[in-house]
């Protein structure tokens, strides 16, 4: 009868230790939202006794054998300690950091974790604020590098997350880590929704020159006009990249379209002269370099590109007059009185644009060559003198 009364007793007792530390959970679970709600508010200070009673109850649950296996207890115990790491200004922070990133992985590998997501989620979500924090201070205070390193840590709690990985580049642009920029930027491509997707495309081409790969550069400068075919910068770009690398053709249809869009834009009449020009079409470049100084009159490089090609058509007819027999002096007279028209018609525009950017080495150049063809030696000198100024 003893042994029996002794052996319920013991039950009875085993029976209140096990509910005493279930309670403990749910006094901490209880504890931890009451600090969440005034956490939402803005006013975390105000809860921070609801924080540290659910601090003790959770430890407390962490440590019984009966609780110490559930995912909720060490998803509240990682939502209070990232907690405290978050409001915490000491050294000690650091330590509520790692405890919290341990916990996490408990509660990620424990009994009922699938119910647990939501709240695991909110506690990664805790972490990633105070690399953010961080990253913030450091961009501040200029230290990309820093900054670069507190955003990519935090998308070890946010994978994927767009906000993270755009701070993450425009840090390691600012600390001209290229390599890594253009990591973080591509990931946010994939992204559609992603609100200055035109601004990634046009970085990224930025990127790829920088990195001296021109065709990355174009290539994404390419896609993005695509996907974006009203965004000006990313046409100019595809223009511009694709006029370097030497394909002006396939540009023409592509820059007309552009006009359409925008008839009053003096650039997209340079670089259609540009694209015109490159594919031999010169009667039609011109018309389109005198368009972009109609509606720019201080536009220099086309001023400078239209006397230029002027110049060569006249310098290359002397040159084939050059080559005709002496029998022909009747045709070699008037090939040589159209290139010196052609030289002529050149000057004016050679003239400007030397007018509107005085310092403007390549204009002075080509109007010495004009005085040079002129055989005007009292210009050359003055010019060459000009030119050592700049």
């Amino acid at each position: 009868m003893k042994i029996k009364s002794l052996l319920l007793l013991a039950a009875l007792f085993y029976s209140f230790g096990a509910f005493a530390q279930s309670g403990e959970l749910k006094k901490g679970v209880a504890s931890y939202n009451k600090f969440n709600q005034v956490k939402q508010i803005g006013t975390p200070a105000l809860g921070m006794k609801d924080l540290e009673a659910a601090k003790t109850s959770l430890e407390k649950a962490s440590s019984n054998d009966k609780t110490s296996n559930l995912s909720e207890t060490w998803t509240y115990l990682a939502l209070v300690y990232a907690d405290y790491a978050l409001v915490d200004k000491t050294p000690a922070a650091a330590e509520y950091k790692q405890k919290a990133i341990d916990a996490i992985a408990k509660a990620k590998a424990a009994e009922g974790n699938a119910e647990q997501a939501q709240n695991i989620s909110a506690a990664s979500s805790t972490l990633a604020e105070i690399e953010l924090n961080a990253g913030v201070t450091a961009f501040e205070a200029k230290d990309y590098a820093s900054a670069y390193q507190s955003f990519n840590k935090g998308l070890d709690y946010l994978p994927g997350d767009t906000l993270f990985s755009y701070y993450a580049g425009l840090a390691a642009i600012n600390a001209k880590d290229y390599p890594n920029a253009i990591e973080k930027y591509k990931v946010l491509l994939g992204h559609e929704d992603f609100s200055t997707l035109p601004q990634i495309y046009l970085d990224l081409s930025r990127l790829y020159m920088i990195s001296k790969d021109t065709v990355a550069a174009i290539k994404y400068a390419e896609e993005g006009s695509v996907k974006f075919p009203d965004n000006q910068q990313l046409a100019t770009q595809n223009i511009e990249l694709n006029l370097q690398a030497g394909h002006g053709e396939k540009l023409i249809s592509s820059i007309a379209g552009q006009i359409e869009k925008n008839p009053g834009d003096a650039r997209l009449q340079y670089y259609y002269g540009i694209a015109l020009s490159s594919n031999k079409d010169e009667k039609a470049a011109k018309e389109a370099y005198i368009k972009a100084v109609e509606l720019d009159p201080t536009f220099a490089d086309a001023y400078v590109n239209l006397g230029v090609m002027l110049l060569d058509q006249g310098i290359n007819m002397f040159r084939e007059a050059s080559k005709l027999p002496a029998n022909q002096q009747s045709e070699y007279n008037e090939r040589a009185k159209e290139g010196n028209a052609l030289i002529e018609e050149a000057f004016p525009y050679l003239e400007k644009a030397t007018e509107v950017a005085p310092t403007h080495a390549i204009a002075w150049q080509n109007l010495k060559t004009y005085y040079q063809i002129k055989e005007n030696a009292e210009k050359v000198a003055e010019i060459e003198a000009k030119i050592k100024e700049l």
